[in-house]
């Protein structure tokens, strides 16, 4: 396959033509201003690594060097109501950081009270981490992001038929995030009146129920 490389009126023209027909079309360096959120939004659903990267520089560059635009950045991250967006917008701050910095910067977040869950999520997501390398507090609040990304995205019915579908051990990892130390207390407590609300199963641990809230169904059947 021929490669052309077309000059900055021929770049423009046929950037026009993609927005004139309803397509997708950014162009590097135009983020330099955009809102934090705006930019990891658009880095993560429309660019590939290495314009990210460039769109990334240019855009902390304008925004007063590293510390003032990463601790911008971050904020945006904290400030985004849904989990799995925030994982991906973490993610791609992970990815376009250059040499290492990225990295570095996550890595420091497994402290974080908020941003923990997802820094750990995208380190281990990219291999950066390992099972191994967390903490049994870490992987706990790991199985606890999963369950509660996966009811965001699902909602409450399909978490619900989810739970079913899979049998007693997805019972028990409910009942290990219900015990974690996961920062989010209002979406642990959504998850647990949920655990409430789900048929009981022989092959469900019984140990953790008086913490995770769960032996409110098995109070109810032995009264019956």
């Amino acid at each position: 396959m021929e490669l052309i490389r077309l000059t900055a009126l021929g770049t423009w023209a046929v950037h026009a033509r993609l927005l004139d027909s309803g397509r997708d079309a950014p162009l590097v360096g135009e983020l330099a201003h955009a809102p934090a959120a705006g930019l990891l939004g658009t880095l993560a659903e429309h660019y590939d690594p290495e314009s990210a990267h460039t769109e990334l520089t240019s855009w902390i560059e304008s925004h007063g060097g590293p510390e003032a635009a990463h601790r911008r950045l971050l904020d945006a991250v904290r400030a985004m109501p849904y989990r799995s967006r925030a994982q991906a917008m973490l993610d791609t701050l992970l990815a376009a950081l250059p040499d290492g910095e990225g990295e570095r910067l996550v890595r420091s977040l497994r402290t974080d009270p908020q941003l923990a869950p997802l820094a750990v999520g995208a380190l281990t997501g990219r291999d950066l981490l390992s099972p191994e390398d967390l903490t049994e507090t870490e992987s706990l609040i790991m199985v606890a992001e999963g369950m509660l990304q996966l009811l965001e995205i699902s909602g409450p019915d399909g978490f619900a038929q989810a739970v079913l579908a899979q049998g007693p051990d997805f019972r028990n990892a409910i009942e290990a995030a219900l015990v974690s130390l996961h920062p989010d207390h209002e979406a642990l407590q959504e998850l647990r009146d949920i655990a409430r609300r789900l048929p009981r199963s022989r092959g469900v641990r019984a140990g953790r129920t008086g913490r995770s809230g769960l032996g409110s169904n098995r109070r109810r059947v032995r009264r019956r």
